[in-house]
Parts: structure tokens; sequence; C-alpha cells
């Protein structure tokens, strides 16, 4: 129980996913990052526990096999289930040595039920008095499902440094004055009470960087694992299988360029990290501000590797050099459909031969890059999965993300499929992924014949994904991780596995 006088301590939870499915996905949280940084600049004791990431020399599967990924989540579901699995145990170990006195948790709709367990896990050890606060995309949008259903006492809702600041000052000075706290759910004698939201803030500068410092096993973290940044929020786009437009909304907020980039000079001159990534929804979607970036990066000689995510449309052939000549490695585009029709469908608002145009401008830069194909939309056809796997094997060059689709709730094909009948009453969220073999929301193809087109893609993307693999970019990406992987020998040995793997394929293949 808070004792008021005494440091109150908080633990911010990632909880378990590929971890409970036998696969090693080992990353630094960063939302959870910002709230500890908010949490420690107002005086309260804050650390960061990322159930993703496995020990040190935990057997898992480090490879990208969609097909694996697939038939796994069936792990995911019975790990759920069984109270003696290793994690829980390591989760109850946790929470016992650091007795947090209020334990957040970030949930996505795929995570719903691993959070559920961890909440439940919390309660019990701490006799009721550890409150439970979850955050997160699901909480915002499914607020009075998830305190209802679970023993959660308050919900964040939307943009949360503030609203959880907030509560945090409220618990430390003893009080219960919950009303006036924008974008909070919460319970008042088993009542629920939903505030109004919180506006969105328009200077992202005002937050702290995301606390690295502050984490539960440090050492099962790379290097680069803190290469990860957002440098904006929202997105202007209406894609309708998308849901974080709930948190975001459409209107997008950047991060100023110094801002930016002065998060890059700690990151590197701290933990060393050599390689980037920008988790934006669209980096390149302000062309002036990417200009900007670039020229500063080349001008400093900061010398990283970085990726981003980005649209087709939003890419032309002078911002993609710019790009590459300031150390851009990696693009992951979202293509979803080789179907005009479905593209439409989904409000994708991009052509095929704006699809074919980008990747040819990519590859003319010498790019490597990443296509997001998805399969399963409720209006989908057999003739559209068939011109979506036409245009997979058309892309020459980049590897392939393949996705199931998931009608997650705040998302218009939500609405869609559930209009058609497609989503029952009650929901099971722990069959809600991507990658999960219990996907099936199409209204004019079987289930039998659905699983096989799963079946088929998923081995698809894996073999192109192989064949296509670097050598040279996974070696060098190796050599950097390198001090790290000598204290990870499960690890080291799957990453050396693999090298050859790819290298005894290619060599077959030439001769």
């Amino acid at each position: 129980m808070m004792i008021v006088g005494q440091k109150m301590k908080v633990l911010l939870i990632n909880p378990p996913f590929h971890r409970l499915k036998d696969f090693g996905h080992t990353y630094y949280p960063l939302g959870l990052g910002y709230l500890c940084a908010i949490g420690n600049k107002i005086g309260v004791e804050t650390k960061i526990y990322n159930a993703e990431a496995a020990a040190i020399n935990e057997n898992l599967n480090h490879s990208e096999n969609y097909n694996e990924k697939i038939k796994s989540h069936k792990k995911y579901v019975a790990a759920i289930r069984d109270d003696e699995h290793y994690v829980w145990k390591e989760v109850k170990d946790v929470i016992n040595k650091y007795l947090p006195d209020v334990v957040g948790i970030t949930v996505l709709t795929a995570k719903y039920a691993s959070a559920l367990k961890i909440s439940e896990i919390v309660k019990n050890i701490g006799g009721g008095h550890i409150k439970v606060v979850w955050g997160g995309q699901h909480p915002t949008i499914c607020p009075e499902e998830v305190m209802n259903e679970s023993p959660v006492d308050f919900a964040v809702l939307g943009e949360g440094e503030e609203t959880f600041s907030e509560l945090l000052t409220e618990f430390k000075k003893g009080g219960n004055n919950f009303k006036d706290i924008k974008g909070l759910a919460y319970k008042k004698s088993a009542i629920i009470q939903i505030n109004l939201l919180r506006k969105l803030t328009d200077n992202l500068d005002i937050f702290p960087f995301p606390d690295r410092e502050n984490l539960i096993y440090p050492e099962r973290y790379f290097a680069d694992s803190f290469g990860n940044m957002i440098t904006l929020r929202g997105c202007s786009f209406l894609c309708g299988y998308f849901s974080a437009k709930s948190i975001w909304s459409r209107k997008v907020r950047y991060r100023s360029v110094d801002n930016v980039i002065a998060e890059i000079q700690k990151i590197k001159e701290e933990y060393g990290s050599k390689n980037f990534y920008f988790w934006d929804d669209s980096f390149t979607l302000n062309r002036k501000r990417v200009v900007d970036i670039c020229n500063i990066l080349i001008a400093k000689s900061i010398n990283i590797k970085w990726g981003c995510t980005t649209r087709v449309d939003l890419l032309d052939e002078d911002i993609l050099s710019l790009m590459k000549k300031a150390g851009c490695d990696y693009i992951s585009i979202g293509i979803e459909s080789g179907s005009e029709r479905i593209l439409k469908i989904i409000e994708k608002n991009i052509s095929i031969k704006q699809i074919k145009k980008a990747i040819e401008m990519i590859k003319s830069c010498k790019i490597p890059f990443e296509a997001f194909f998805m399969i399963g939309f409720p209006d989908e056809t057999a003739d559209d999965i068939e011109k979506t796997f036409q245009l997979m094997k058309e892309i020459d060059g980049g590897t392939v993300c393949f996705s199931i689709f998931t009608p997650y709730p705040g998302s218009a094909q939500f609405d869609t499929a559930k209009r058609h009948g497609l989503i029952p009453e009650k929901i099971n969220w722990s069959d809600y992924s991507h990658q999960s073999s219990e996907n099936y929301f199409v209204k004019d193809i079987s289930k039998e014949k659905f699983r096989e087109y799963v079946d088929k893609f998923s081995r698809w993307a894996d073999l192109k994904n192989t064949k296509d693999l670097k050598i040279g970019r996974l070696f060098l990406k190796a050599m950097n991780e390198l001090p790290s992987l000598i204290k990870r020998p499960a690890i080291a040995f799957h990453k050396g596995k693999t090298l050859l793997s790819v290298f005894k394929k290619k060599l077959i293949a030439s001769i």
C-alpha cells in the first residue's frame, strides 16, 4: 500500500506475446519509455519491465519465418492458460522483487489476454493494494469493456504522458480526486467513470526523451535496440484496417528537426547505437522536414544507418537519393493488396501503378526495402487474393512482410466485418493477431480455402525472403551486435545458423 511521504514506485510492463510463441522479439518499448521519463521527472521511482525481452540464454526462434509464426499462435493461447509457464513465473518474480505501488501496462489488442493475465498476477501478489493502470490502443478504444472485465483500476485513454503524470501526482499526495483528470477512466464504488478526453499536445518537444536507463534486465537489450524513435504522431490517411488514428487522430504533429537530431546524437553517444528506425506511420509525410533531417545528418557527419516506414505516394527520386546519402538503408512500404478494387475498399488511396513506380525508384537508389502485404479482408474474393499473389511475385529485390487481416476495434474494417456477421458478440481477443492461425474474416471464401491461401502465401514469402536476404547486410548487422551476442550464446548460435543457411541456399542456387 502506498504510504504518503515515502517515494512511490511504479513498474511499467510490456506484456509478452512473441515470447509466449517461442519467438525472440527483443525491442525497446518506446511508449513506456516516454511514460518512464515522465514518472522519474516528477519524482516517482519508475522502471520498465519488457516481458517480451528474453533471458540471455533463452532458446527462442529468432527467425522471421511467417509460416512458423502463424502455426505457433496456438502456443500463445496455451501459455495464457498455463499458470506454470516460465514467463509468468518470471513476471511474479519481478513484481515480488520490485514491489511496486503502481503497475502500468501497455495494451495492444493482440496482447489483451497477456495483459489481463499480468493484471491478475499483480492483484494476487499485492492483495489488491497495487494499483493497475492500463494504457494504449485497446483500452482507449474499448474503455468500458476493459474496466468491466478486468482487474484494472484505471485506464489512460489516448495520448498518455500528461494524463499519467497527473494520475501519479494524485497518487503521490494520497488523494482520490480523479474526476478532473482528462483522458482517464476509473472505477468509483464499482461504477465506471469515463472522463472527458484530453486535447492532444501540439508541441511534442515538451516531452522528455524516452527513458532508456531504468530497465529491468538491461542486459537483454542490444545497443541497436535503443535506436527506435518516433518523430511524429498522427496519420492523415484513412486506411480502413488501421486503428491507431483512434489514439493519435488524423492530425499530424511533428517533433522539431533539432529535437529529433538531439535524440539521435544522445542515443548514439550513450548507447553506441549505429542502426536506427523511425517508427512513424509515414516518415516522409512532410518532405521539407525529411530534407532538413537528412541535410543535418550529412552536414554533421553523424554517420548512422537508419530505416523508416512510409507510403508509395510519398516518395520521389530526389528524396530517395538524399535519404540514401544521409544513411537510409531500409524502407518499409505498405502495399497490402494487388487488387485495385480492394485498395479502394480499404481506403488505401494508392494504385498499382504508383506501387510499381515507387518500387522501381527505391531499387534504382539501391535501398533495401520491405513490402507489407495482407490478405483476408471481409469483401475480398479469390480473384483479389490471386492478384495480390501475382503482385508479390512481380516485386524483386525486396523482402515481404505477410499478414492476415485482423479487424482491430476502432478501424473501419472492424465495422465492416461486424456488419457482415464475421465477428461474434463475445470476442476472444487472444485469437487476434496479424499472424494468428485463427484469423478468418472473409465472407466469400470458405474457411478451408482461406487456410490454403494463408499456407501458400506464408511459405512463399519465407522462401522469397531467404532468397533475397543479403548476406553482407546480415553479416554487418551481426558484427554491430557482436559485443551483445557474446553474452547471448543462444541468440548468437541461432543468428549464425541463419547466416549459414542463407549462404548455403545462395551457393546451391548459383551452381
